[in-house]
């Protein structure tokens, strides 16, 4: 219940836990076939409390249970259930995921627990007040290890050992994977795979894996306890093989079954109706048109102001310290450079050709912990923006990444705001032009429907259908509990889903002065949006629990024209009033300075590497 690996195979997954328990504890039992509530499991069982930390339901369900949730706890005194005993009550059920969902588990010590089922990767964490679900991709390798017993940079070294292992090992069988699993590693037997920990009598007794395959699986019981206190005894096994009873694999129909029950069925058009939905969609919500279209009508004030300014690139003194003001080619860290380091994400900046060692021990050695953000460092509109769960995610992105990149710690905070921000060269306060909330894209379950029907019935997500068919896959057939929350994509990016809500009307003095004291702090910057995010509005008022996400220059868009109430209209006329500010800032900074405007020669070289520069995005 303390090390779990899930290793993906052509046509299945292994499973595989290390059980490190206190030399105390009884000999477990090893697996046997038990009828729990009419339903057949196979599982190693504890002989001291009854239940078991890894266990298989004879139509192919799988579950493995760790000890403590996302950090390390204090233990109680009592608890209401042994967590073993819940881990049996769960998968007996006929839908583990939902009794998951629907069971009281206050008073229960907190845990995580790896469950397979419907053909679907979950992990569920209970940190002992709230229940917290992921859905992990099935197509690569994870690994887990407690928190209770293991530190982060332990479990990440352990990740990155892992992963290593993976990316040279030929053949993915049980053996091979119990043989990394039973390996000593760095030879520090309180910290390895299979350790043994003198001060606190802890060590590995037993390793369990599971071969799942569509037709059959296999469970191997590895008794390491004999071994441990006989050196002469070698540790004993056991082997249970199991063929599904149905043709197939029961859940993978059932699941099947589930989504041809709630699939949107667009009737006689077929793919017709959503293609025609998709375009209408587009057609009659402004907010969706291509930049060009939106941008195109009032482009003569563009050239009205650059004609007064006698030139074409007049923002370019607008924020001197920022390259090309921050309009285009604009480094994120260069602008993180300007900024006190308490008001942004830890943040580190690697180059496109890293290698993945050297970025492991990059990560290790700042203190990183998962989940993490990482972003190009010259951006654009959200993309190639990804949260990594996993050093294996952290791999794939950067040999995958063409650019240099960041990578920054995750900020948990619920609410993300823009605040556009103006300041008079020579004034000494500034002023709050706009502001505008966001709210992520995410669902909420009712019990019935699959979350790509869920997605479909919400124009806003339907537009974004596609791509999250890329992400998620098959995971999007799921059927979420009722009243459960899943968070699908954590950006605040409207390229990406998320809803935009004109906030200016919270404008009020305090916040000023918290939005002014910050934007002082950043060497003459003048004109842009602070993307933040924060707990509470009161709170970000008061300058407390807030983390700037970036501050965009010259280029930034007053994103609150975005809110679906707003007209096309009052679009326009926004956009007019903020280049009519860019306009004003950048020649008085230009006059004040002595700073020459960007002439029309740098200014084409400018845009000829932006294109260049997106290319490489995509």
């Amino acid at each position: 219940m303390c090390t779990v690996t899930y290793v993906p195979t052509s046509n299945g997954f292994h499973l595989t836990s290390n059980r490190d328990e206190q030399d105390s504890r009884g000999l477990a039992i090893s697996p046997q076939k038990y009828q729990v509530k009419g339903c057949e499991l196979i599982f190693p069982k504890d002989p001291d409390k009854g239940g078991t930390w890894f266990a298989q339901k004879v139509n192919g369900d799988v579950a493995v249970l760790l000890n403590g949730a996302f950090i390390s706890h204090l233990k109680g005194a009592a608890y209401l259930k042994s967590r073993g005993l819940l881990l049996v009550e769960i998968l007996s059920h006929d839908e583990p995921d939902v009794c998951l969902a629907q069971t009281d588990l206050k008073g229960m010590e907190p845990f995580t627990l790896i469950l397979f089922t419907k053909g679907i990767l979950f992990e569920f964490r209970w940190d002992g007040s709230e229940k917290h679900y992921t859905l992990p991709d099935p197509g690569i390798p994870h690994l887990w290890a407690s928190v209770t017993l293991y530190t982060e940079t332990l479990r990440q070294q352990r990740e990155a050992r892992f992963l290593k292992w993976y990316g040279t090992v030929d053949d993915l069988t049980t053996d091979n994977i119990l043989d990394f699993h039973s390996c000593r590693g760095t030879g520090d037997s309180g910290h390895d795979l299979r350790m043994r920990c003198e001060d606190r009598l802890i060590a590995t007794v037993s390793m369990t894996s599971v071969y799942w395959t569509a037709e059959r699986s296999r469970m191997v019981y590895v008794d390491l306890k004999d071994e441990m206190e006989n050196s002469k005894q070698p540790a004993s096994s056991i082997m249970l093989q199991h063929q599904f009873v149905q043709e197939g694999f029961p859940t993978l129909k059932l699941a099947q079954e589930e989504k041809n029950k709630v699939k949107f069925k667009p009737g006689f058009f077929g793919k017709s109706a959503l293609k025609l939905k998709y375009s209408l969609i587009k057609i009659l919500n402004w907010e969706y048109w291509p930049l060009e279209v939106v941008y195109m009508p009032v482009l003569f004030y563009w050239f009205w102001l650059s004609l007064k300014a006698r030139s074409l690139f007049f923002f370019s003194a607008a924020n001197p310290l920022m390259n090309n003001a921050g309009f285009a080619m604009c480094r994120k860290s260069s602008i993180y450079g300007l900024m006190p380091e308490a008001y942004y994400p830890k943040t580190m900046l690697f180059n496109a050709t890293v290698g993945v060692e050297e970025l492991y021990a990059e990560l290790e050695a700042k203190g990183f912990k998962f989940p993490l953000i990482a972003k190009p460092d010259i951006g654009e509109r959200g993309i190639k923006v990804q949260l990594l769960k996993n050093l294996f995610e952290v791999k794939v992105y950067a040999e995958e990444t063409k650019v240099d990149f960041l990578i920054q710690e995750y900020i948990d905070f619920q609410q993300e705001a823009g605040i556009f921000y103006c300041r008079m060269p020579g004034e000494a306060k500034g002023r709050i032009t706009g502001i505008v909330g966001k709210e992520f894209l995410g669902l909420i379950g009712d019990g019935i429907s699959s979350m790509e029907q869920l997605l479909i019935r919400e124009d806003r997500y339907f537009l974004q259908l596609k791509q999250l068919k890329e992400i998620y896959g098959k995971l999007l057939d799921l059927v979420l509990p009722a009243g459960t929350y899943y968070r699908l994509l954590p950006y605040g990016n409207h390229s990406r889903g998320a809803k935009f809500t004109d906030h200016s009307w919270k404008l009020n003095d305090d916040l000023l002065h918290t939005i002014d004291r910050l934007c002082l702090a950043i060497p003459e910057f003048y004109y842009g949006r602070l993307d933040l995010k924060f707990n509470d509005w009161e709170e970000l008022c008061q300058g407390r629990n807030f983390s700037i996400i970036e501050v965009n220059g010259a280029a930034s868009e007053p994103t609150h024209i975005y809110d679906p109430k707003h007209s096309i209209f009052f679009a326009w006329k926004e956009i007019i009033r903020h280049w009519r500010l860019l306009y004003q800032i950048s020649l008085l900074n230009s006059q004040s300075q002595g700073l020459s405007l960007m002439g029309t020669r740098q200014g084409m070289q400018m845009i000829s590497a932006h294109r260049r520069y997106s290319k490489l995005l995509t």
